[in-house]
């Protein structure tokens, strides 16, 4: 489905974070750490792409979210119980995003234009259902309840616009798109969770080892990208709506709509917490494209197999009959 979208509903909180710039990425698994780039132009959309998804959920061996920072030092990881440590408290972080993400909403990390992280919070699914409550309310009372906002809409042509616009962010805002993106994230931070699990193992083991710590780091990380990514793409990802979405007013249709969007743009929550370089327009629009084919796919394959099921039970009842 394709609707255009006003401003997001995330919510960026600010406070001092760190300024420290992505770390470069390994030429290969067993060597170390390239230093940090020193512009954020100068890095690959690879780069800032695997950077922001690591920003995005705890997991990353060398990202700290809770202090707002990407750590360059190896060092960090040569303690047994740091990296042990790390690992738990990842999956922990992962467990209470997935209640925030129940609830009310939870905070999530990003980059913006001058590549400073900043943090966001995102809605939770009840938090979506309490909005849509809200909105419905809103655009059924003709604006005489309007919580949230301090005057109402006043006048007959005000009302109306008023109960359109209420309308459109409750059904499509809150519903379409709000609910089955709470429950999309909720999966991605059990998945998540469970990964950084699996990761207590290796790191417990061959992470003894300073080429084993280099190989788990590049395993595990690239495995929570891919994790995003995945998520990010079925449908109720973040990135489907991004590809799916249009402006009638524009003229824009779905997927050109967001391939003509700048890398950094604002005003519109699903891309304002993004940076959307050409590399992840191009890796997100095939993604979403491949995963409506195989919806379709598996959509016409289960409608085939209980047709089929209707006929074998016709033909039962007949023998039966006889």
């Amino acid at each position: 489905m394709a609707y255009a979208q006003p401003a997001g509903s995330e919510k960026v909180i600010q406070r001092p974070v760190s300024t420290a710039p992505i770390r470069k990425e390994l030429a290969a698994a067993d060597v170390q750490h390239a230093a940090p780039a020193k512009d954020s132009l100068l890095v690959s959309g690879w780069q800032k792409y695997k950077d922001e998804q690591l920003l995005r959920n705890p997991g990353g061996d060398h990202y700290y979210l809770e202090e707002n920072r990407v750590s360059e030092n190896p060092r960090d990881r040569e303690s047994f119980l740091t990296r042990l440590g790390k690992d738990l408290s990842d999956s922990f972080g992962n467990v209470n995003n997935f209640f925030g993400n129940l609830l009310m909403g939870s905070k999530f990390r990003y980059r913006d234009e001058n590549n400073m992280i900043r943090e966001a919070t995102q809605r939770g699914l009840v938090g979506t259902c309490v909005d849509f409550v809200k909105d419905l309310g809103s655009a059924l009372s003709f604006g005489l309840w309007h919580p949230g906002d301090e005057k109402g809409p006043q006048g007959g042509m005000e009302r109306l616009s008023h109960v359109g616009s209420k309308l459109k962010k409750a059904l499509l805002d809150d519903v379409v798109e709000g609910i089955p993106q709470s429950v999309n994230h909720m999966a991605k931070n059990l998945a998540l969770a469970g990964l950084n699990l699996v990761q207590v193992l290796p790191d417990a083991t061959i992470g003894n080892l300073e080429r084993g710590r280099t190989l788990t780091t590049t395993l595990f990380d690239n495995g929570q990208v891919m994790v995003e990514y995945l998520t990010d793409v079925i449908p109720s990802g973040d990135a489907w709506f991004r590809v799916h979405a249009s402006s009638l007013l524009e003229g824009n249709v779905p997927i050109l709509y967001n391939l003509q969007m700048s890398e950094n743009s604002k005003g519109d929550a699903r891309w304002q917490y993004v940076r959307n370089t050409p590399f992840r327009k191009t890796i997100e629009t095939v993604g979403t494209i491949l995963a409506d084919i195989a919806t379709i796919g598996l959509a016409g394959q289960s409608g085939f197999s209980t047709n089929q099921n209707g006929d074998k039970q016709r033909l039962l009842n007949s023998l039966l009959e006889h």
